[in-house]
């Protein structure tokens, strides 16, 4: 297949070897860490060309003139060629499209002429000029299979971290979404089996509001898990304004029951946030709130924790951590970001807490964040109490 796959960029690489320009070599250093140098060829041809076509469609629109007969027939097989290209490559030579270029590829499609000139759209829209990144990339890859068959399937980078990278794909054969967890190449040893050690937690929790991990590759340093379709700060953020006080306490009731459920088999998770706290949507309308993000969790017999080690989080109580250390980080220093979270979920705020109309929640929210540790919540079960019995009452009202 390798072979194979080879001799057809070469075949291609002949096609338009012609186009090949200065101009399109300045475009190769966006392709450096590609190793085939035919196709890091191909793309930077490619690149320079669509700019320069892209370029001229642009003049022509803001002039309210007709797309030229040349360019018009070059700018068609152009996109006609790179759609083949990319749907014939497999394997390691996959590679994506940036979707906004693959976007204005589509439009145009529909209204280039092979012979003569063409109008371009009424509607048109000036296009940006991508000078400053690739606009191809080769695709992350992932092997599957049934006991009938199998297949490789492309994956789409959906987050970075520090530590890791995070994919998407479809699986073929179940048609279900999954997310994968890839560690960076140039982690120390602490830190992978860091990185292990949250697979081994996610696979081993059982509840609904936490994110699963199902399988965990050693080669590639990665493992699969539940796919969540947004995070929560992107859905109380997008629908607060709509968002019903029953659907808002629901969230917090998941939350609570996910942290107690952690609390009790003596992990704390110690990077609580708006974004490692996901959403999944259902055809049903059901909403869950879901646990992520295990690589800072503390476990009461580890010996991964060191003395000095950096503060994570960004809701974490930077001010006392840098006293006592995040080494001794506790259950007050967990109910203090876990307070946050919850008063995002009820307003949609997530700071001037000494302004809210509230009382209740006021004095709910400054317990929970009190500089001084001893007037805060000691676990998880207080802060729900205060909640029901305090706070939900004036909030239904």
């Amino acid at each position: 297949m390798s072979n194979h796959q080879a001799r057809f960029i070469e075949l291609k690489l002949n096609q338009i070897l012609r186009y090949d320009s200065d101009e399109a070599a300045l475009f190769r250093g966006f392709y450096e860490n590609i190793e085939n140098i035919k196709l890091k060829k191909i793309f930077s041809i490619l690149h320079a060309q669509f700019n320069n076509l892209f370029s001229f469609m642009n003049d022509k629109a803001q002039a309210n003139q007709h797309y030229n007969a040349d360019p018009s027939r070059s700018l068609k097989d152009l996109i006609q060629f790179t759609k083949s290209f990319h749907a014939n490559l497999r394997d390691e030579y996959a590679f994506t499209i940036n979707d906004y270029y693959e976007d204005i590829m589509n439009k145009c499609i529909s209204f280039l002429s092979s012979n003569g000139g063409s109008t371009i759209p009424e509607d048109f829209k000036f296009i940006n000029i991508i000078e400053d990144q690739p606009i191809f990339n080769i695709a992350n890859t992932k092997s599957l299979s049934s006991a009938v068959s199998s297949t490789t399937v492309h994956m789409r980078l959906i987050g970075e971290g520090s530590y890791a990278n995070v994919f998407k794909y479809k699986d073929p054969f179940y048609n279900v979404f999954y997310a994968v967890k890839r560690a960076k190449n140039d982690l120390r040893f602490d830190e992978l089996e860091r990185f292990r050690n949250e697979f081994d937690d996610l696979n081993s929790l059982e509840s609904p509001f936490i994110i699963k991990a199902f399988s965990y590759e050693n080669k590639k340093n990665e493992y699969v898990m539940e796919y969540a379709d947004e995070t929560l700060s992107k859905y109380i953020n997008r629908s607060n304004s709509t968002l019903l006080f029953e659907s808002r306490r629901v969230l917090i009731e998941q939350l609570f029951r996910a942290f107690m459920y952690i609390h009790a088999k003596g992990i704390l998770h110690r990077d609580i946030s708006l974004t490692n706290i996901l959403v999944k949507h259902y055809d049903d309308g059901s909403v869950y709130a879901k646990i992520s993000d295990f690589g800072n969790v503390k476990r009461m017999n580890s010996t991964l924790t060191r003395q000095g080690t950096e503060i994570k989080g960004v809701l974490n109580d930077y001010n006392d951590l840098e006293v006592v250390g995040f080494e001794n980080y506790e259950i007050r220093h967990e109910t203090y970001a876990l307070g946050k979270v919850i008063y995002f979920v009820l307003t949609g705020r997530t700071s001037n807490y000494h302004s809210e109309k509230n009382e209740p929640l006021k004095q709910f929210i400054l317990k929970a964040v009190s500089p001084n540790k001893n007037k805060r919540f000691t676990n998880v079960t207080e802060m729900k109490e205060e909640l029901y019995q305090k706070v939900y009452p004036t909030l239904r009202k």
